[in-house]
C-alpha cells in the first residue's frame, strides 16, 4: 500500500473591514435610499424589486461610509437592464455596470446627474433571458472590472474599463427603462485585500513533462504554473506562501502550495516550486477558467487574488462570429475611444464586418484618442505568429518626407497588466513625429498614412509563450483627423508540440477541495481513484489522530464533506490511503 499525503494548514486570519450584505429576507428596504430617476421600489417574496423604471433608477444601500475601492456583488434578473451602481456621490453621479438580456450587451457606464451617460466599455454576447445573473463589479483606483456569471447555464463573461474620475461614493442596485427587475441579494466589501489580481505580476505555464511541450495549457494536459508575486503593501511581507484553488470543476489543481520567501515593499518574488494544474480531455478549449490564490505572510496577513487561466491554443477571429469576448475602451483616463464593430469595410470572403477605430458613421475619428480593442485571454504557443489584415487612413504631415506620422496604430501583447509593443516583420511603415500631442512617444513605430487591405505577420518571442492577450491600439493628436483603422481576419498559430506518451490522464489520481480557504466545512473531491475503499486520516502535528473517514462509494470520482468547525487553530496533516496508487498532496487553509 502506498500512502498519499496532503496537508491542511489552519491559521487565524485578521478580520477585514466590515462590508454590507442584504438578502431581503425581511421584505424591508425602508432604510435604502432612492436615487436618480423614477422606479417603483418594493421588497416582496424575499427580493428587492423595481418596476416601471425610467432611464436610470438606483437604490442606494444603507452602508455606513463611502467606498472608492470596493467589490459590489448581486444576484439579479430583468428583461431589459439589471445591474449595480458604485461611487455614487452628489448630484446622483457615479458609475454602473449592467447586463441587458434583450439587447444582448453588457456595459460599464457613467451615471451623471441621475441619467446614464458616457459608455466606458461594452461587450456583445448572447445573454440568456429569464435567468439569474451573478454580477461582480470591482472598482480599484481607476480600474473597473465587471464579471458576469449565469449559475444555471455555467456561462461567464468578463471585461474592464477605466474610470476617469475615481472618487468615494455609495453603492446600490441599478436598472434602466425596466418593466420589472429583481435582486435576490446584494453585498459590498472593501476593495483592499480582495479580488486584486495585480498582486500577480507575471505567470507562465510549462507543459513539457505531461503535455505536448508548446507552453500552451490545453485539454488533456497537466502543466506546471509558475507565479511571480508583487508586494503592493506599505510594509515588507515575510515568509510568504500561497494556496491555489480552482473555482471550476474543469480545472484540477494537483499541487496547490508554493512559497515565495520575503518580499520587500514594491518588490517581486517567484515561487520556489510552482503549482501543478490539470485540464482533463473533457475540458472545453478556447475558454477561460476562474482561479483563486490566497496569499499569507507573517503577522496575520492574507490577500485573496482572483484571476483566470485560458485552456486551448491560439485564436481565429474573422469579426463575423466569436467576438463576444473582445472588449474595447480608453487605454488611460483622460483619453477618448472610437473602437467598435463596423460594417463599412470588410476583408473576410463573404463577410460583412471588421473592427474599426473611427466614426460609427461616415465621419472621421476623434482627436485625442488613446484606445484599444483587446482580445480575450488566450494561450500563445512556442513559435507563435499573429497574422492580421488592416485598412488605414490616418493623419501624416502634409510635407510627407520620410516616414513621419501624426496619428496611427500598433499591436501589443499583454500579461498580468504589463503591455509590450510588438513589431511586424519588416517593421512599422511610419514613426510618430517629435513633440506630438498624441499618446505615443517620439519615434514610436505605427501603422499610418493611407493603405488598402494589407496583411501583417508578427512573430511572438518564445519568452512570451503562454497565457496572455493581444490588443490593437490607436492614438491621435489634438488636431486633424481621417477615416481611421480597420482590422480583420486575426489568426494566431504556432507549434502544436509533441505529445508525451508517458501522460495518461486516467492513471493520475488527483485531490481537490472547495472552498479553499474554508471556515467550517469543505468538500474533498478525489478523481482517478481505483475501485475499493479509500481512507482519509487527519492528524495534528503531534501525530494524534483527529478523524478518519472511509470513502467506499464506487466510481473514479468520490467526494467527502469534512466538518472542521470544531478544530482549533493549527496545522493539520491528512493522509490518504490509496491501494496501489501514487501519492497525492494538497494544502488547505481554514480561516478563523
Amino acid at each position: 500500500m502506498r500512502l498519499g499525503m496532503f496537508f491542511i494548514l489552519v491559521f487565524a486570519v485578521f478580520s477585514s473591514v466590515a462590508g454590507f450584505y442584504d438578502d431581503f429576507s425581511d421584505n424591508d428596504i425602508s432604510d435604502w435610499e432612492v436615487s436618480c430617476l423614477y422606479a417603483e421600489w418594493t421588497a416582496e417574496d424575499y427580493m428587492a424589486q423595481a418596476q416601471n423604471a425610467v432611464n436610470c433608477a438606483t437604490l442606494l444601500a444603507p452602508v455606513s461610509g463611502e467606498f472608492e475601492d470596493c467589490v459590489v456583488t448581486a444576484r439579479t434578473r430583468a428583461i431589459h437592464v439589471c445591474g449595480v451602481a458604485a461611487r455614487m456621490y452628489d448630484q446622483d453621479t457615479g458609475v454602473c455596470a449592467y447586463v441587458s438580456p434583450d439587447y444582448d450587451l453588457a456595459r460599464i457606464r457613467r451615471i451623471s446627474n441621475g441619467s446614464v451617460s458616457t459608455i466606458y466599455n461594452t461587450i456583445y454576447a448572447d445573454f440568456p433571458s429569464g435567468v439569474w445573473y451573478d454580477l461582480t463589479f470591482t472598482c480599484i483606483g481607476d480600474s473597473l472590472n465587471f464579471l458576469i456569471e449565469v449559475p444555471s447555464t455555467e456561462q461567464q463573461w468578463e471585461f474592464s474599463a477605466i474610470d476617469p474620475n475615481p472618487v468615494p461614493g455609495r453603492v446600490g442596485l441599478m436598472t434602466a427603462d425596466e418593466y420589472h427587475a429583481y435582486w435576490d441579494w446584494f453585498s459590498v466589501s472593501p476593495g483592499a485585500g480582495s479580488a486584486d489580481s495585480t498582486m500577480i505580476s507575471w505567470m507562465y505555464t510549462d507543459d513539457t513533462a505531461l503535455g505536448n511541450g508548446n507552453m500552451a495549457f490545453e485539454a488533456g494536459e497537466e502543466a506546471a504554473l509558475y507565479l511571480q508575486l508583487l508586494n503592493p503593501e506599505s510594509t515588507p511581507l515575510v515568509n510568504v506562501f500561497a494556496i491555489l484553488q480552482s473555482l471550476t470543476p474543469e480545472i484540477i489543481v494537483n499541487d496547490n502550495y508554493d512559497e515565495f520567501g520575503n518580499i520587500p515593499i514594491g518588490g517581486m518574488s517567484w515561487g520556489t516550486g510552482g503549482y501543478s494544474i490539470e485540464a482533463p480531455t473533457s475540458t472545453p478549449e478556447n475558454q477561460t477558467y476562474s482561479m483563486q490564490l490566497t496569499v499569507f505572510a507573517d503577522g496575520g496577513y492574507s490577500q485573496v487574488v482572483e484571476f483566470t487561466l485560458p485552456v486551448g491554443c491560439g485564436i481565429e477571429c474573422d469579426v463575423e462570429s466569436g467576438i463576444e469576448e473582445w472588449s474595447w475602451g480608453a487605454v488611460e483616463s483622460g483619453w477618448l475611444d472610437n473602437w467598435h464593430i463596423s460594417s463599412t469595410r470588410n476583408h473576410t470572403t463573404s463577410g460583412t464586418q471588421s473592427f474599426k477605430c473611427g466614426d460609427t458613421g461616415a465621419g472621421d475619428y476623434d482627436n485625442h484618442l488613446f484606445s484599444a480593442i483587446t482580445s480575450p485571454l488566450l494561450n500563445i504557443p512556442l513559435g507563435g505568429d499573429i497574422s492580421f489584415w488592416t485598412w488605414i487612413d490616418a493623419q501624416i504631415p502634409l510635407d510627407n518626407s520620410g516616414i513621419p506620422a501624426l496619428d496611427g496604430g500598433l499591436l501589443q501583447y499583454g500579461r498580468c497588466g504589463t503591455w509590450i509593443d510588438l513589431e511586424p516583420s519588416g517593421g512599422y511603415p511610419y514613426q510618430i513625429i517629435p513633440s506630438s500631442t498624441g499618446p505615443f512617444a517620439d519615434g514610436t513605430g505605427v501603422f499610418s498614412g493611407q493603405s488598402g487591405w494589407s496583411q501583417w505577420v508578427v512573430t511572438i518571442p518564445d519568452s512570451l509563450a503562454g497565457p496572455g492577450q493581444i490588443r490593437f491600439v490607436f492614438g491621435s493628436d489634438d488636431t486633424g483627423t481621417r477615416e481611421g483603422l480597420y482590422v480583420d481576419d486575426i489568426h494566431i498559430q504556432g507549434s502544436v508540440g509533441i505529445e508525451n506518451p508517458e501522460y495518461r490522464e486516467s492513471s493520475i489520481p488527483s485531490l481537490s477541495a472547495y472552498p479553499n480557504p474554508f471556515m467550517e466545512s469543505l468538500k474533498f473531491i478525489l478523481t482517478g481513484i481505483p475501485m475499493g475503499e479509500v481512507t482519509i486520516e487527519i492528524f495534528d502535528l503531534a501525530g494524534r489522530l483527529v478523524e478518519s473517514s472511509e470513502l467506499s462509494i464506487p466510481g473514479e470520482i468520490r467526494t467527502l464533506i469534512w466538518n472542521g468547525q470544531n478544530i482549533p487553530a493549527g496545522i493539520y496533516i491528512a493522509r490518504v490511503c490509496i491501494l496501489g496508487s501514487k501519492d497525492v498532496m494538497l494544502h488547505i487553509v481554514k480561516l478563523d
